[in-house]
């Protein structure tokens, strides 16, 4: 017997609304509006940004299958604390996801470099810290997006929306990367001499040192 043919119904589109609403709310989590244990309500979410809940509940859900909230039936979602155990666990993967971008992307045009250098020299004289995180994130989002590979750079973006909230609460409190913005420089260096395993594994080396210092700062803040 032949199945009947299923109703007649479009395939729903993905909506600019769902990413808009999403990287709203991750803004606000990483400006601070939100700090790690305040609580986030689809209903008072919903009335901030002027949108149906729907979106709204589909981006909370989102950020906690990425391990920036939990949810409990008590309490709805709630912003995670900073912890030393996730820095261990995220800090090394990053490092590798980005070192293997690194080593597989086609050699860097002059422009691309150029765009890097400017992007780093910024970040490196800049001293507002969502500034320095954005920065920060757009020349690592581009030394990934050199790869071509699309599943590695969605992985990347999913581990950096939570390691940017040690990277930006550390920056607000600290804001010494005097090391960091060595380490840029070097990178980029090693990528214009057509080396990119040694920019790979400065790379590597840039997180581990990056999780080091985001480890004793925690430390210190706990103490």
């Amino acid at each position: 017997m032949i199945p009947a043919e299923p109703a007649q119904q479009p395939i729903p589109r993905p909506e600019p609304l769902r990413e808009a609403v999403y990287a709203r709310i991750v803004d606000l989590i990483l400006n601070g509006h939100y700090p790690p244990g305040a609580a986030l309500t689809e209903a008072s979410l919903s009335r901030a940004l002027d949108v149906s809940r729907t979106p709204v509940r589909e981006a909370l859900l989102r950020l906690e299958a990425e391990g920036v909230l939990s949810s409990s039936l008590a309490r709805g979602f709630t912003v995670r604390p900073l912890v030393r155990r996730e820095v261990v666990e995220l800090y090394p993967i990053l490092g590798s996801l980005e070192a293997l971008a690194v080593r597989t992307a086609r050699p860097p045009d002059p422009a691309t470099l150029d765009a890097l250098r400017e992007t780093f020299g910024e970040l490196a004289r800049c001293t507002d810290p969502v500034r320095r995180w954005r920065l920060d994130t757009e020349a690592h989002g581009a030394l990934v997006a050199a790869s071509g590979n699309g599943h590695l750079m969605t992985f990347v973006r999913r581990l950096r929306t939570n390691v940017s909230r040690y990277e930006l609460t550390y920056m607000r409190e600290a804001r010494s990367r005097e090391d960091a913005d060595r380490q840029h420089v070097e990178i980029v260096d090693a990528l214009a001499t057509g080396d990119p395993s040694t920019a790979a594994t400065i790379l590597e080396q840039h997180w581990h040192d990056g999780m080091r210092v985001i480890l004793n700062w925690l430390d210190q803040r706990d103490s």
